[in-house]
């Protein structure tokens, strides 16, 4: 019968703790009437993205999920930070990189662990149709041709072609 794993008493002082302090954190905008603190949000998706690659590496590199999860959580913060000191409307012409993250997680669990070159080539793979959609999209409609050139080349880079 498989066993439910529960948190040690250092883990939940912990966890206890960082609520406390990040609900205090956010408290300042509504105590003082402005909203920095309130753009800092990404800190938690940041910290949790940074956890799941923390478990992927104390689990010795087992678990690729972990890492992609992880990786992709880091990169979204970034994004997120970015629109938050920005504007999200701005997301009307970055959305590929949601592709983009996608497609660099994969890469780097092609990295890690270089066993399956169908990862590299789908990583690659997203990681072009992003920047291809990138082009039509913002650029112009005329660049839709780049889609093919994309693919074939991260065909090529992957190795699956040989």
């Amino acid at each position: 019968m498989p066993t439910v794993h529960s948190l040690d008493a250092g883990t939940t002082k912990r966890l206890a703790v960082f609520l406390l302090l990040l609900g205090m954190l956010f408290s300042i905008d509504t105590i003082i009437g402005y909203s920095f603190v309130y753009k800092l949000w990404p800190i938690v998706i940041l910290n949790l993205g940074i956890g799941f690659i923390g478990i992927f590496i104390k689990r010795n590199a087992r678990e690729a999920l972990y890492l992609v999860v992880g990786e992709y959580l880091v990169l979204f913060s970034f994004l997120a930070f970015y629109c938050n000191f920005t504007s999200w409307r701005i997301l009307s012409h970055l959305w590929p990189l949601f592709v983009t993250f996608l497609g660099c997680s994969l890469i780097t669990h092609f990295i890690v662990h270089r066993q399956r070159r169908l990862v590299l080539f789908l990583g690659l793979l997203l990681v072009a149709l992003s920047l291809s959609l990138y082009l039509v999209f913002s650029v112009g409609g005329h660049y839709w041709w780049t889609i093919f050139i994309l693919a074939g080349l991260s065909i090529l880079i992957s190795g699956l072609g040989s």
